[in-house]
């Protein structure tokens, strides 16, 4: 697997650890990423470089996003990650490269496909697509790609069709396959909820949001409408570009609470929260924290936009509203808080369709089979 990013601090990270960890059960995994060294269950090679080149930005590490760098670097980058890779190749000689985002490392992979013939496959992820949308320096990279490119996985149908309309030779090879979500993570909270709000001086509701804190993940809007909440906590968890911004907007309004990236204590909000919103104004693909919270059991109100409809089936799984409408928006927050009913249906609806759905040992066995097609020319024994 070729990951563009550090393997910890962000949903696409998640994703990689998770379904190579599912993989390496049976199969031998190696990873190739930049960032800092991780000790994981399979073979990883990190690339040493900082700032990490990202998409965005990366809420533990020193990054810098890909639309910041000039031609010339983003050359460097690709030779560097060539390099690296090429130490590792010869010694694993994989069966498929698995590439993670529609991104810098296609070209890549493309070169190992035409003088190894070793398969392509490629999962799309949000923010590639976001840096690819707005740099046209990486649509051209792609589009050069395309044809050794075997199968393309978008993690959400609104994804999938958003790469079939910047890549319509892909069109063909495009299928949906989500992400997946640890079942056993979000069980069991490691502090009582008494002893969670005592620690942060919560009130005794609490809306959360975890993301990435840039402008078109919508957390200002939440920010917006906290003065209709009065007996609640908004909690805001995340780093990113907008940070600054959004610290001057809290100003004054003492029922926000702005914390870092959250490692292991983010279960302990999952689980303890009242609801989860995600706010955002963007096409993004199928944020992961949406289904971190439904296996917590917490009811989810989201924006009616790109991939999030996928998993949040509305009045079923959790309520949606018109992405940017902050009336609408305060409307389903407080349904979900004041009529417990509808919570406990909601969250009940959303945990039985991720068993079924969205765990890793379902995901990884379906690109699994993904894998098998482009590997075995016959079927095997």
């Amino acid at each position: 697997m070729l990951h563009s990013v550090p393997l910890r601090g962000s949903g696409s990270g998640t994703y990689v650890r998770k379904l190579a960890e599912e993989l390496s059960k049976k199969h031998r995994v190696c990873v190739v990423y930049p960032g800092p060294s991780s000790k994981e269950r399979y073979i990883t090679h990190n690339v040493k470089i900082s700032p990490v080149p990202v998409f965005t930005s990366h809420p533990t590490e020193p990054s810098r996003s890909f639309l910041e760098y000039d031609s010339h670097e983003i050359a460097q980058i690709i030779s560097l990650y060539l390099q690296e890779t090429l130490k590792v190749f010869e010694k694993f000689r994989p069966d498929i490269i698995h590439v993670q985002h529609l991104g810098i490392w296609c070209p890549i992979a493309s070169l190992l496909r035409n003088l190894f013939g070793t398969s392509v496959v490629v999962t799309a992820h949000g923010t590639g697509m976001f840096v690819l949308e707005r740099d046209k320096r990486f649509k051209q990279l792609i589009s050069k790609c395309v044809e050794d490119i075997d199968q393309v996985m978008a993690v959400s149908d609104a994804l999938k069709s958003k790469v079939v309309e910047e890549f319509p030779l892909l069109k063909e090879k495009a299928i949906t396959i989500p992400g997946g979500v640890d079942l056993s993570r979000y069980s069991k909270p490691s502090m009582s909820k008494n002893k969670w709000r005592l620690k942060y001086n919560l009130k005794d509701k609490v809306i959360l949001y975890v993301g990435r804190l840039i402008k078109e993940k919508g957390a200002q809007h939440l920010v917006n409408i906290a003065p209709a909440f009065p007996d609640a906590t908004i909690v805001i968890t995340g780093s990113g570009s907008y940070e600054n911004t959004l610290k001057k907007m809290i100003t004054g309004k003492e029922n926000i609470l702005l914390l870092p990236h959250l490692k292991d204590e983010i279960v302990d909000f999952f689980i303890h929260s009242d609801v989860l919103c995600v706010p955002s104004i963007w096409e993004e693909a199928l944020g992961l924290v949406i289904l971190e919270a439904m296996v917590a059991r917490t009811p989810v109100v989201a924006s009616n936009i790109g991939g999030i409809p996928t998993v949040v089936k509305d009045r079923r799984t959790g309520l949606l509203f018109e992405p940017g409408n902050e009336q609408d928006m305060k409307r389903k927050i407080r349904e979900v808080l004041e009529d417990t009913t509808l919570s406990d249906k909601l969250s009940g609806n959303a945990l039985k369709m991720v068993k079924e759905k969205f765990s890793w040992e379902t995901i990884a066995k379906s690109i699994l089979k993904i894998y098998e097609r482009f590997v075995f020319t016959e079927t095997p024994l």
